[in-house]
């Protein structure tokens, strides 16, 4: 190893000065890494008495890369530093797409995202300034696509990725047409929704939820992956087979069941015959007192409750010469029911605050309906208006009570038709009889 005195440091020259202060120690690093990252947090943040700081700052930086060998070169490593770079570019090109003016003028209405925002960070929920404008964008570009309203419904987390959900009525009539398998516009499918990986991304349509599928739903716990294609592995079966069918099932229960806003703003509609509905009231926005909204007796349900078949209006009646059997008929739930009635395992299912509050609350504070059942869900309402936002894992909460999956059923044993074996069935003393052998007879 070359080394250098007072009297050679004139004559060292500019790279082999570089090259010395990039030697690397057993673990990877190098001074010269080590004291470009320093001097880029100081001129990045501009700290006060920076001569005081710069050891603090040394040691700060050192303490976080110990053992980790840094990547702000790109001659470090060029692998990784190229596919950082082609990653930050389809960000870019993403969202630069997102600023791109309509080709056709289409007149639909879209949420004044940036104002729900503010009110939802009283909540808790903030996807930061610029997330929350490019979601906006995205929504407003989605809306003029689709030719219909759309609203920001909310943001589930997963494993290795996460879902930006949108929500939107529902165009496909078809679904209708076959009630026995499906509810249509009128029950669990009334909206469709849209999800996305990121801020900007392309958007996915899920498919339309099955009976089926919530009822099994109900009984299982899963994280989601952020894979729409992914399994899904459980007890009972869950059909369907994609994380998709899945994740349209859980966003439906918590659609029905966490849509909430003050009373006077929905009624109930009279759909037809055997269909439940409900509509909002035109010129219902009134402006509620602060003390109203503060009790939880003045907030309803505005969904269409599930029923434990999975269905929102009971199913029609089966035809004659149909051997497929009706589904169970349940009694049907109450519509724009009071959250003051939904209880859990400990107490009440809706917690209630002001923000601000305290020696902040004023006749303008905001009133944040928190659910206790699923964990994520709020609703805001200020002055004549309210939101309903989502932002969690997907699934309920136990709440005093420790999930515990359904149990296998015993394995079933081989059976044969008992009237080809003459094999009878003693109830009462809980045996199998078997016929007797009948000798063979050797005389002729």
């Amino acid at each position: 190893m070359r080394k250098f005195n007072a009297a050679q440091v004139d004559e060292m020259s500019f790279e082999e000065a570089k090259q010395y202060l990039r030697r690397e120690d057993d673990q990877g690093n190098s001074l010269y890494e080590h004291l470009s990252r320093v001097l880029l947090k100081v001129i990045v943040e501009k700290p006060e008495n920076v001569n005081e700081t710069f050891e603090q700052i040394s040691q700060e930086l050192r303490g976080t890369l110990h053992g980790s060998k840094s990547l702000l070169l790109a001659e470090s490593n060029p692998q990784v530093a190229m596919s950082d770079e082609v990653s930050q570019l389809q960000w870019c090109n993403s969202a630069i797409k997102l600023h791109d003016p309509p080709t056709e003028a289409v007149e639909v209405s879209y949420p004044n995202l940036i104002t729900e925002a503010n009110v939802c960070e009283w909540a808790g929920i903030h996807l930061g300034r610029s997330a929350t404008y490019r979601l906006y964008l995205a929504i407003k570009q989605k809306s003029l696509i689709e030719g219909q309203s759309l609203r920001f419904w909310g943001k589930i987390v997963g494993r290795s990725g996460n879902y930006f959900v949108i929500q939107g009525d529902n165009l496909d009539t078809a679904s209708a047409e076959s009630l026995k398998d499906i509810e249509g516009t009128e029950g669990t499918n009334k909206y469709s929704f849209w999800v996305c990986a990121f801020v900007g991304g392309e958007w996915t349509k899920l498919p339309n939820a099955t009976p089926e599928a919530i009822v099994i739903t109900r009984q299982i716990k899963r994280f989601f992956t952020g894979n729409l294609d992914a399994p899904v592995p459980s007890y009972p079966p869950f059909p369907g087979s994609t994380e998709a069918h899945l994740l349209r099932a859980q966003i439906a229960l918590i659609t029905a069941e966490c849509s909430v806003s003050p009373a006077g703003f929905y009624t109930e509609d009279d759909a037809g015959e055997g269909i439940r509905a409900i509509k909002k009231v035109d010129g219902s926005e009134e402006m509620k007192s602060l003390q109203e909204l503060k009790d939880t007796a003045s907030w309803v349900h505005h969904e269409l409750p599930i029923n434990a078949n999975g269905r929102c209006n009971q199913p029609p009646a089966t035809e004659e010469g149909d051997n497929t059997e009706p589904t169970e008929e349940l009694p049907e739930l109450p519509l724009l029911g009071s959250i003051s009635d939904d209880k859990i395992a400990d107490g009440p299912a809706w917690g209630i605050s002001v923000k601000p509050d305290g020696m902040g609350e004023s006749p303008d504070s905001v009133v944040v309906v928190k659910s206790l059942k699923w964990p994520g869900a709020f609703a805001a309402a200020f002055g004549d208006r309210y939101v309903n936002i989502y932002c969690g894992f997907g699934f309920a909460s136990s709440h005093g009570t420790v999930y515990e999956p359904p149990s296998v059923p015993h394995v079933a044993t081989e059976w044969v038709q008992a009237e080809q074996q003459n094999i009878t069935f003693n109830e009462e003393a809980d045996e199998i009889t078997q016929p007797v052998a009948e000798e063979p007879n050797d005389k002729e």
